[in-house]
């Protein structure tokens, strides 16, 4: 089975764990890159390129306080590569 997965969720989970708080969305070192790095050794696929990404907040209090993007890469991965997805990602 696979999941649909942004590249914003993953940034959150990130930033709320303290992990690559300092790595910016973008640019060629940033998370957005290593995301998709790590999503395509996993066999998974980008399914779409930038998507607008929608936090649930009035306010821009959570985007401001993990640095969070404005839009995202989306992926498609299979449920049983997820936690090595996120054992990867702790190791940014």
């Amino acid at each position: 089975m696979k999941i649909k997965i942004g590249a914003d969720e993953l940034i959150l989970w990130l930033r709320k764990n303290n992990i690559a708080k300092e790595t910016p969305n973008d640019e060629i070192n940033g998370l957005g890159i290593k995301i998709f790095k790590i999503i395509e050794n996993l066999n998974g696929a980008k399914i779409e390129s930038s998507q607008p990404c929608v936090w649930s907040t009035k306010d821009n209090s959570i985007t401001e306080k993990y640095n969070l993007p404005k839009t995202s890469a989306q992926y498609e991965i299979e449920t049983n590569k997820l936690p090595e997805l996120y054992e990867k990602l702790s190791n940014l």
